[in-house]
């Protein structure tokens, strides 16, 4: 049986958000096909999408390369790629919605109306809230018992730290706030994507089966050995909020507009979903960020980046735009070195 790929380390995910250039559509005019098919082949990365905002509004977008190796076939604007990370502000903006509704209390304790067994410091985990998980607070770890699916997962989670006394990456966390916002709406995660999102996203998906029309990649460590692939193993029959999106690079940018532009939710649930809220380690990172509401807000001076990174392992991802320009870009690619790819296209030119 396949194993999930648990493999979303916080300290390398914060190094690399906080190294990316200043503005987030610093690619400037959108490479050809053909001019990162060269890039692909020296980053030994088999394929890559990628779909641009222009002040807000969804741009140009282009493929290229491979989704599959054995037999070969292309990345076509229908390709999935895993989004890896890039699911939380995807989950994040529908938790959102849900407090619009008055549904979800971002500020109310889980504890007063909902147990989770697995977390057995229940002093502790009467201090968790909503809040504390979509910024990254709750003092819980990444993940732990990493060798099963959700939802079969059983073994206790310990804090790293009290709630709410320092930064802790965790998708034990996003997956603690799926369960009780399951249960207090009746309706899987799913369900709640399909209905609220659908529209703008509709050939993703957190679970099986595919979106029709739509074609699954496999994930790579070397565009030069087809035998080092993996199908798109977080993708099963239930949804996971922290990693298990699958999506083409135009349907990510249809939401990443949707946040742009402040549509969907309310004025004051944007204003909080994009405000600084949890200064993150800054390490030898040029420039302070800090979690939003999922996102991460990074002040470089002329501009403010909001932004995200996906990394499942052997598949690499990028989404953020220009909170002034509204420009901004999605890269999605099926690579280990996908994340070196991503750097270098964002570089601005000399």
């Amino acid at each position: 049986m396949n194993r999930p790929v648990m493999g979303w380390l916080a300290p390398a995910a914060l190094a690399w958000a906080l190294a990316l250039p200043a503005r987030a559509a610093d690619l400037g005019p959108l490479p050809t096909a053909q001019a990162l098919e060269g890039r692909l082949s020296a980053f030994d990365v088999p394929g890559i999408a990628i779909a641009t905002l222009k002040r807000c509004e969804p741009d140009a977008a282009v493929v290229a390369g491979q989704a599959v190796l054995d037999p070969p076939r292309a990345v076509t604007p229908a390709t999935l790629f895993e989004a890896a990370s890039l699911s939380k502000p995807v989950f994040a903006w529908l938790v959102l919605q849900l407090a619009d509704e008055q549904r979800i209390d971002l500020d109310r304790p889980f504890a007063e109306t909902f147990d989770y067994a697995r977390i057995p410091d229940k002093a502790a985990y009467a201090r968790l809230t909503p809040r504390l998980v979509l910024t990254h607070r709750t003092g819980l770890p990444n993940w732990v018992d990493g060798d099963t699916h959700f939802p079969d997962r059983t073994a206790p989670i310990p804090f790293e730290h009290p709630p709410g006394t320092a930064y802790s990456y965790s998708g034990e966390a996003f997956q603690l706030l799926q369960s009780f916002v399951e249960r207090e709406t009746g309706q899987s995660l799913q369900a709640l994507f399909r209905a609220r999102l659908g529209r703008w996203m509709p050939q993703s998906s957190f679970t099986r089966p595919l979106p029709p029309g739509t074609l699954a990649s496999r994930g790579y460590r070397s565009a030069a050995q087809a035998d080092s692939g993996r199908d798109m193993t977080n993708l099963t029959d239930y949804a996971m909020a922290a990693a298990s999106l699958v999506t083409t690079a135009q349907d990510y940018a249809r939401f990443l507009s949707l946040v742009c532009k402040r549509e969907g939710l309310s004025r004051a649930a944007y204003d909080d979903m994009l405000r600084p809220q949890a200064p993150m380690p800054r390490g030898d990172a040029p420039f302070a960020a800090s979690r939003g509401l999922s996102w991460v807000i990074t002040d470089r001076g002329a501009t403010t980046r909001v932004s995200h990174t996906g990394s499942n392992g052997e598949y690499r991802a990028y989404a953020g735009f220009d909170l002034g320009s509204g420009d901004g870009v999605v890269m999605l690619t099926n690579g280990v070195n996908g994340r070196r790819l991503i750097d270098a296209l964002l570089q601005p030119a000399p």
